[in-house]
C-alpha cells in the first residue's frame, strides 16, 4: 500500500453525519473547560445535546432513505477494512436517537439543577464526553474502536460516579470500576483472538471472514467470551451486581442518563456481534442469552420489591428490562427481533421518565424513601406521570410497554411451539410474565407509599422548580405517545429486523460491491527494483542538467 489513500470502494455512501453526533458532544465539551459564567455553561451543555439529537435525527432519516441505506464516514481517508470507519444502518441511526434524547433531558435537568461542588470539577464537560462514548458506540464500524468507544464512556462514567466523594460514591463507584476494568481487559482478549483467527478487527470484514468460514469453535468460543463481557457492560444477572448500589449513589441527572442508556450500549453490542458479526453457529449464545435474560428478569423484579428507596427500586427494574430484550435476543427470530427493537425504545424512554419523576419526588419529600404519603393531592400532575410509567413498565394495556411484551411472549410462545421448542424458552416466557406481575405490585407499593394517604401536616411539601419538573413531565409525554405511534414503530422495528436478519446488507454497505485485494508484503526483487528505478532517475535528471 506504501502511503496510497484508499478511497471508498463501489457501492459505499460516504458521508459525513455518522461523525456528527460524536464530534458535537466532543467539542462543545471541551468548550465548557472555559472560564464562562455559569450560566454560558449550562447553556453549551444543553445546547450540545440538542444539537447532537438533531444530527442523529438527520442520520437516522439518511439512512431510512429508500431500502435502507448503511452511511460511511472514512477516518483519513483509508476505506474499510484497512482504516477506521463509522458506520451507521438503521438500527445504529435508532439507538443514536434514543441515547441523544436521553441526553437531552438530562442536560436539561443537570443544567436546571445547580451544583457548584461537582460544577467547579467540571461535571458538564464529563457529562458531554460520556454522551460522546455513548454515540462512538452505537457507530463505530470496528471492534477494538468499539473497545475505545467503552474507554472513552467509562472515563467520563468514573469521573461523574466519583465527583462529590462522599462515601457510598467511593464504595459503589470502586465496585463499579473494578467490574468495568475487568469487562475492557475481557474485550481486549477478544479483540486479540478475533483478530488472530480471522485477520481483521472491522465489525463488516468479520461478517464477511465469518460466514466464509462457516460454524467453527474457534468462533463460537469468541462469540461466547464476547458474550460475557457485554453482559457484564449490560448488567444481565449475575454480572449486573454493581448496578442497583452505583445508580442511586450517583447525582440525579448523571444517574438519568446512566440508568436509560449505559446498559443499551451493552444490548447494542450483543446484537450487533451475535447477530451481524457472529450468526452462523448461534445456538449456544442463545441459549445462554435465554437463560441469563430469564433469570435477570426474575432477579430485577423481586428486588424492586425489597427495596424501599426511590432510585434503588428503580434500578432494579432497570435490570429487568435489560433481561426482556436478553429474552428477544435468545430466540433469535425476526418477531422476536421486532419486538426487542420495541423495547429498546420503551425501556430507554421509560427509565428516562421515572428517574426524572423520582427525582423530582426526592425534592419536594426531602427524603429517598417512598414511604412519605400524601403527595397525590399537592402534586397530581406528577403522580398521573408515575402511574402512566409504572403501566408501561409492567407492560399494561394500553402502554407502549404491553405492545413490547405481548409481542415477545408471542415470539417465545411460537418458538417453544415449534420444531425448535425447548424446555429453556416455555422457562424464559413464564419468567417474562410472573416478573411482569412482580414488577406492577412493586411499583404499586410505590404509589401507595408516596402518592396516597394523607401528607403530614408537620412535613411541607418543598416546592420544586418548574424548570426541574417539566423534563420529567416531556419524558411522561413522549412514554405516552408509545401507544399513540405504535403502528409506525412496529413497522420501523419491523423493518429493522429484516435488516438484522440479512447481515449482507451491512457488509455490502461498508466494504461494497468490490473484493477486497490485500497488497502482498514487498519482496527483496520489488526493493531492488524499486531502487534501479530510482537511480534511473537520478542519472538521467543529471544528465538533464549537464
Amino acid at each position: 500500500m506504501s502511503g496510497e489513500v484508499m478511497l471508498a470502494a463501489p457501492g459505499v455512501v460516504t458521508s459525513w453525519l455518522p461523525l456528527a453526533p460524536i464530534l458535537t458532544p466532543l467539542g462543545i465539551g471541551l468548550l465548557t473547560l472555559a472560564p464562562l459564567r455559569r450560566s454560558l455553561r449550562a447553556a453549551l451543555l444543553v445546547g450540545g445535546a440538542g444539537l447532537t439529537l438533531l444530527f442523529a435525527l438527520l442520520l437516522l432519516a439518511a439512512t431510512g432513505a429508500g431500502s435502507g441505506t448503511v452511511l460511511v464516514s472514512t477516518l483519513g481517508g483509508w476505506a474499510a477494512p484497512f482504516g477506521i470507519v463509522m458506520a451507521a444502518d438503521r438500527l445504529g441511526a435508532y439507538l443514536s436517537v434514543l441515547g441523544a434524547v436521553a441526553g437531552l433531558f438530562a442536560a436539561w435537568f443537570m443544567a436546571a439543577e445547580e451544583d457548584p461542588a461537582r460544577e467547579r470539577h467540571h461535571a458538564f464537560a464529563f457529562f458531554l464526553l460520556l454522551l460522546t462514548g455513548v454515540q462512538l458506540s452505537f457507530l463505530t464500524g470496528d471492534l477494538f474502536n468499539l473497545f475505545v468507544a467503552f474507554e472513552v464512556m467509562l472515563v467520563a462514567s468514573y469521573a461523574l460516579t466519583v465527583l462529590g466523594a462522599t462515601r457510598e460514591q467511593l464504595r459503589e463507584g470502586f465496585r463499579y470500576i473494578v467490574m468495568n476494568l475487568t469487562a475492557s481487559a475481557l474485550l481486549v482478549l477478544a479483540c486479540g483472538l478475533t483478530y488472530g483467527l480471522l485477520g481483521t478487527l472491522n465489525l463488516a470484514h468479520l461478517a464477511q471472514r465469518s460466514a466464509e468460514l462457516g460454524p467453527n469453535a474457534g468462533v463460537t468460543a469468541i462469540s461466547v467470551l464476547l458474550l460475557i463481557v457485554f453482559s457484564a457492560k449490560g448488567a444481565l444477572f449475575p454480572l449486573g451486581f454493581w448496578l442497583p448500589g452505583t445508580y442511586p449513589a450517583l447525582p440525579a441527572a448523571s444517574g438519568t442518563f446512566f440508568a436509560s442508556v449505559l446498559t443499551k450500549v451493552g444490548v447494542y453490542a450483543l446484537v450487533r456481534v451475535l447477530i451481524t458479526v457472529f450468526p452462523q453457529d448461534p445456538a449456544l449464545p442463545r441459549a445462554l442469552l435465554l437463560g441469563l435474560g430469564a433469570v435477570t428478569m426474575l432477579y430485577g423484579a423481586l428486588g424492586a420489591v425489597s427495596q424501599r428507596e426511590w432510585r434503588r427500586i428503580l434500578s432494579f427494574t432497570v435490570v429487568g428490562s435489560v433481561g426482556y430484550l436478553a429474552f428477544g435476543l435468545g430466540l433469535g427470530t425476526p418477531e422476536a427481533l421486532r419486538a426487542t427493537v420495541v423495547y429498546l425504545a420503551v425501556s430507554v424512554l421509560v427509565t428516562l421518565a421515572l428517574f426524572l419523576i423520582a427525582a423530582v419526588a426526592e425534592r419536594a419529600s426531602g427524603t429517598r424513601n417512598v414511604k412519605a404519603r400524601g403527595f397525590l393531592e399537592a402534586m397530581p400532575l406528577l403522580a398521573a406521570c408515575f402511574l402512566l410509567c409504572a403501566l408501561t413498565v409492567a407492560g399494561l394495556p394500553p402502554s407502549g410497554g404491553f405492545i413490547a411484551k405481548f409481542a415477545l411472549v408471542r415470539a417465545g410462545l411460537a418458538q417453544a411451539s415449534g420444531p425448535q421448542g425447548s424446555l429453556l424458552t416455555v422457562i424464559a416466557v413464564v419468567s417474562a410474565l410472573v416478573s411482569s406481575l412482580i414488577t406492577l405490585y412493586a411499583l404499586l407499593n410505590v404509589w401507595r407509599g408516596f402518592f396516597w394517604g394523607k401528607h403530614p401536616r408537620e412535613e411541607p411539601v418543598r416546592q420544586v422548580p418548574l424548570t426541574q419538573r417539566l423534563p420529567a413531565y416531556l419524558a411522561s409525554a413522549l412514554v405516552a405517545s408509545l401507544s399513540l405511534g405504535a403502528g409506525p414503530l412496529l413497522a420501523f422495528s419491523g423493518t429493522v429486523a429484516r435488516e438484522l436478519g440479512e447481515p449482507e446488507r451491512y457488509i455490502r454497505g461498508v466494504l461494497g460491491t468490490a473484493p477486497i485485494v490485500i497488497p502482498p508484503p514487498p519482496t527483496g526483487d520489488d526493493v531492488q527494483k524499486k531502487d534501479g528505478q530510482k537511480e534511473s532517475g537520478q542519472k538521467t535528471r543529471t544528465e538533464e542538467e549537464k
